[in-house]
């Protein structure tokens, strides 16, 4: 059975923690998968990162279409997908930064 320590620090879940954020007022920093995905400053800032990172590729990319009027639901989807990337990135580096072990960066072979 796992220790204490390796469950997750939120009230009224028992899965096992696989991250490990700063301790807060309610918990103390360990969440489960989904606690780590849905922990709102992991959220927040990749929300805000989405916004920016998004507008401005979308600006790059499909400015000219939007202004010349030829919009169509091919562009809309790469417009969301435009967005969903950077969003899907820093929650993922948020969440591989703040993950339970094997966090050492990964050697690589030679020499």
């Amino acid at each position: 059975m796992a220790s204490e320590a390796t469950r997750c620090s939120v009230r009224g879940c028992s899965r096992a923690a696989a991250y490990r954020f700063v301790p807060g007022k309610h918990d103390a920093g360990a969440r489960c998968h989904w606690h780590a995905l849905s922990y709102r400053p992991v959220c927040g800032r990749a929300i805000i990162v989405a916004l920016i990172v998004g507008t401005i590729l979308m600006v790059i990319n499909q400015a000219d279409v939007i202004v010349g009027g030829h919009l169509t639901t091919l562009v809309v989807a790469k417009i969301g997908l435009t967005y969903l990337v950077p969003f899907s990135v820093s929650t993922y580096s948020a969440l591989a930064a703040n993950r339970l072990g094997g966090n050492e960066p990964m050697q690589r072979g030679g020499g």
